[in-house]
């Protein structure tokens, strides 16, 4: 009995035949892994070039937004300066309080224009924890429970952010 005991040689592969040569293969091969490598560069730079240039593009929109403002701000700066210039001791008051009157709405008007809204809840409002804050409590004849009595400090917000919440006295709850 004769069993067959020759192994495989090595370099043998099941689909090569005599005719066709594996070096070409290999070429081939090797020419793609080169593409495929190079295209992953390619797209990695990519990829950093999108992220430094979204990083220039933030910076330059918040530089954007704080020159908007400045622009918006210089101009009341300006007649604060001009108004401090007067001779306070020969300015009568009512002069005076007209021209703070006048800041102030030209100062409200510079910060609306950038989307900044004044909170000034009145009497009787009902309270809201997410723009109020409560520095007392105190019974008003008039004001339902957990309504706002008085305003001690107005609020602002931009937008759905509140920058500041308004301070107020609260009704107390029964």
């Amino acid at each position: 009995m004769s069993m067959d005991t020759t192994e495989p040689k090595p370099d043998a592969t099941p689909d090569a035949t005599p005719d066709e040569p594996v070096a070409p293969t290999i070429e081939s091969l090797q020419d793609e892994l080169v593409r495929k490598h190079d295209a992953y560069l390619r797209a990695l730079a990519e990829s950093q070039n999108i992220q430094r240039r979204s990083i220039e593009n933030e910076s330059r929109a918040r530089h954007s937004g704080i020159v908007q403002v400045a622009n918006s701000l210089v101009p009341v700066l300006e007649h604060m300066d001009l108004a401090l210039a007067q001779d306070l001791a020969t300015m009568e008051p009512a002069k005076l309080a007209a021209a703070v009157m006048m800041l102030r709405a030209e100062l409200l008007k510079a910060i609306e224009k950038h989307g900044i809204v004044r909170i000034d809840p009145a009497r009787g409002d009902a309270f809201d924890p997410n723009c109020h804050q409560a520095v007392m409590q105190q019974p008003a004849d008039g004001v339902a429970p957990g309504c706002v009595v008085q305003c001690f400090q107005s609020g602002y917000r931009l937008g759905d952010h509140i920058l500041r919440s308004a301070k107020v006295v609260v009704s107390p709850s029964e």
